[in-house]
């Protein structure tokens, strides 16, 4: 899951928005260009993976924020946060946290330009108010990534320093500084 990660945050942003979704390269345009209007995004969702022999296929929790490039993913194994500067990946099982350069391709919005560009590979599904609730994406031979939202809430203000990982709060985990 931690290869999908960048790929989760990405297919997040697409999803929200109350646009129609119609499988074209011209909607997925338009709904990129309505999730970029938006100054934050909250999401909770579930995502799992499907046909990836490494992967367990249960559903599995999540919640993710978003405010210019900075944001933040939690998942049941790991934690992601990056202030669009510094990028924190906390392994809950490993009690570490890898520090390091956010990288363009980090960013979810790198992820939300590919998809504009090359949305083939995307199958959407609405409810019955035509809101986009479920995705699913082929990300690679037989593997499949699939996200439903349960709840959105748009610009939200949040603290200073909730894009960042807070040491203070977990003294027992190692940083590894990667930088």
């Amino acid at each position: 899951m931690k290869k999908y990660r960048s790929l989760i945050a990405g297919l997040l942003l697409l999803m929200a928005t109350n646009v129609l979704f119609a499988q074209s390269d011209n909607t997925v345009k338009k709904l990129a260009q309505s999730i970029r209007s938006h100054k934050s995004m909250e999401v909770d969702f579930t995502y799992q993976t499907i046909g990836d022999p490494k992967e367990k296929e249960e559903a599995k929790t999540a919640k993710a924020y978003f405010q210019d490039k900075a944001y933040k993913i939690i998942m049941d194994d790991q934690h992601t946060i990056s202030d669009g500067t510094t990028t924190w990946h906390y392994i809950i099982e490993d009690e570490e946290v890898m520090v390091g350069n956010a990288a363009k391709e980090d960013n979810p919005y790198s992820i939300l330009d590919e998809l504009e560009r090359d949305s083939s590979g995307l199958t959407a599904t609405l409810d019955e108010k035509g809101k986009l609730k479920r995705l699913e994406i082929n990300v690679d031979e037989g593997i499949k990534l699939v996200l439903n939202i349960i709840e959105m809430k748009f610009d939200n203000d949040y603290p200073d320093g909730f894009f960042c990982f807070d040491e203070k709060a977990y003294p027992n985990v190692d940083i590894i500084d990667m930088r």
